[in-house]
């Protein structure tokens, strides 16, 4: 599988994660924030040239934009409020989220300069994951209005919702193939020992044909698609470990195969140096995939989220 372009994403533990961009053609890192605070859900503009994301390290999350390389890290919100799942118009101009600005939390637009807040659902209870359509004329997300979380589409010219998806579970995060026709989701199933097994599904844009594309105990999410629609992208942590790795699969095929890399980066950036074995050697210097398994639970050296890709 040979892969190209390039995939931004967060990568830490809780309380300290950090965006980073992944070469696939080398498999090298470029790490675009730091400090010990939460950065997160990084999103490609269409033209690559910027990336959005939420952060929280002036209290509550805002929404940010900061250049490809990671300079001119600019926040475009200041509400103090809870703020999520940051999106690209397919012009460049605007940005859909979600927050809590009236106690709800419920999806909302606003320039890429931080201009022209506007409303767009207004819901008691939970509206979130938002993403456009690649027209731009509709918004496809979360909620709860049904009582369960579904797959539901906003259309900005009739100003009217439908829900797409109709299940006893959750079914949440959904994102837009780039040519607009299918709309990828995960889904949450009830095992039969009570766990929660989180699920990868593509459907038409319209609700029909719903496919279940990965079958691992453990959860899968965070999906996105390559730019060219092939690839399904997400992170996956195998039975219920909490640490999510970079993942793809072919559309039609689905089988999923890890994308690797020299991860060493990662892990120093959070400090994960095992502690009481071998303290004489740096952590690089170490058989280290023999030391996870055997000393350390994989959780220990941080999980990744929310990848996005651009050619």
């Amino acid at each position: 599988m040979e892969l190209k372009g390039k995939v931004v994403f967060a990568s830490g533990k809780a309380g300290d994660y950090d965006i980073w961009v992944l070469y696939l053609e080398d498999g090298s890192l470029s790490q675009l924030t730091g400090g010990k605070y939460t950065n997160d859900c990084p999103r490609w503009s269409p033209d690559g040239k910027k990336i959005a994301f939420i952060s929280n390290r002036t209290g509550t999350p805002e929404i940010w934009v900061m250049d490809h390389n990671g300079d001119n890290q600019t926040r475009i919100t200041n509400k103090d409020k809870w703020h999520n799942s940051p999106d690209w118009s397919p012009d460049g101009k605007k940005i859909v989220f979600c927050a809590n600005y009236e106690g709800s939390i419920n999806i909302y637009t606003i320039s890429s300069d931080g201009t022209d807040l506007r409303q767009v659902t207004k819901y008691k209870e939970t509206d979130y994951t938002p993403q456009f359509s690649p027209d731009g004329n509709k918004i496809v997300f979360a909620s709860k209005k049904t009582g369960t979380m579904e797959i539901w589409e906003h259309d900005f010219f009739s100003n009217v919702s439908k829900q797409l998806t109709n299940y006893s579970g959750r079914d949440f995060a959904p994102r837009y193939s780039p040519d607009g026709k299918s709309i990828a989701f995960v889904t949450e199933i009830a095992t039969i020992d009570n766990q929660s097994d989180l699920e990868i599904y593509i459907m038409n844009s319209d609700g029909s044909n719903i496919k279940r594309a990965t079958t691992n105990y453990g959860a899968d999410r965070h999906v996105s698609w390559s730019p060219d629609g092939k690839y399904l992208i997400y992170t996956s942590a195998k039975n219920q470990s909490g640490a999510e790795r970079i993942t793809v699969t072919e559309m039609g095929k689905f089988k999923p195969a890890e994308i690797k890399f020299d991860r060493y980066k990662l892990d120093m950036e959070f400090d994960t140096e095992p502690k009481n074995y071998m303290r004489v050697f740096p952590l690089n210097m170490l058989p280290i995939d023999w030391i996870r398994n055997w000393f350390y639970p994989m959780s220990y050296f941080g999980s990744e989220k929310s990848p996005d890709w651009k050619f």
